[in-house]
């Protein structure tokens, strides 16, 4: 009996154009029909949300998005974050001296900006920036207030700087911290216990609902977490290996409308999961 659906967005939800279809949406239409909730959980920020969820029917009173990656959980109708883990300017200044030498840049977000500490930030962080929403300043680490935050840290760079640190990662930096490879040219850098799962699960908690009625969709490896908290794992067809691994069902691609391929095909042939 499934009671919550959590679902990816880039790679997942919408289309490597970054449109949603017309199959996803219905398919998401008629499943809260009936009755059941649907989240987003997503490496983006908030801001970069708002309108997805809002094409969608989201935008309401008792719905609720994942932000970067877990980081945060935000009420769709107050538009606020009601949980988060975090880090402070201290693990940024960690992560930067642990990988200074592969040729990378270390920027940190929150829900409001993108904080850097170079005066041209490369095109990698301006682009992550753009698909955010949000707005990059300029900072050192002096700069910040002790009790500044942040959702993650983002290790941006050429895929060839970034394949070679994700193959010699630092022991203190996999030790202290959950890194994960969200883009050839990103690591993301969070909280130890931050990932989509924890978060997913907090959520479920909150809404009276047990792991089995939980269905997750996703395509990369942050997403793994998740569908490991869930009771139906779906993998996208374009997913990387290491998550199919973990799917029950690999749907369809992001070009071809896979979540709305997985929510129907489940509630076609399976029709008890949703009562």
């Amino acid at each position: 009996m499934i009671k919550l659906i959590t679902i990816d967005v880039d790679g997942t939800l919408v289309t490597p154009l970054k449109r949603l279809t017309s199959e996803n949406i219905k398919a998401i239409d008629k499943a809260r029909d009936m009755g059941v909730h649907i989240a987003l959980a997503s490496g983006r920020p908030y801001s970069g949300m708002k309108s997805i969820n809002k094409k969608i029917g989201l935008d309401r009173k008792g719905n609720f998005t994942v932000c970067q990656n877990g980081s945060y959980i935000f009420d769709n109708a107050s538009h606020k974050p009601i949980s988060g883990t975090f880090q402070n300017p201290v693990d940024l200044k960690i992560v930067d001296d642990l990988v200074k030498d592969f040729n990378v840049e270390v920027s940190a977000m929150d829900h409001e900006g993108f904080y850097s500490r170079h005066k041209k930030p490369s095109i990698y962080t301006k682009i992550d920036a753009r698909i955010s929403k949000l707005p990059i300043t300029y900072v050192k680490y002096d700069d910040f207030a002790d009790n500044k935050t942040f959702g993650r840290i983002l290790i941006l760079g050429k895929r060839s700087a970034v394949d070679k640190l994700y193959s010699n990662m630092p022991k203190d930096l996999c030790e202290k911290y959950y890194a994960v490879r969200t883009a050839p040219f990103l690591i993301e850098v969070m909280n130890k216990k931050t990932n989509k799962g924890y978060a997913i699960s907090v959520m479920a908690e909150d809404l009276g609902i047990k792991q089995e009625e939980i269905m997750s969709i996703g395509n990369e490896r942050n997403d793994i977490p998740m569908l490991e908290q869930a009771g139906f794992a779906v993998a996208m067809e374009n997913s990387v290996a290491e998550l199919k691994s973990h799917a029950d069902f690999i749907t369809k691609s992001n070009r071809k409308s896979g979540v709305g391929f997985a929510i129907n095909k489940l509630i076609d042939n399976n029709l008890e999961k949703f009562t």
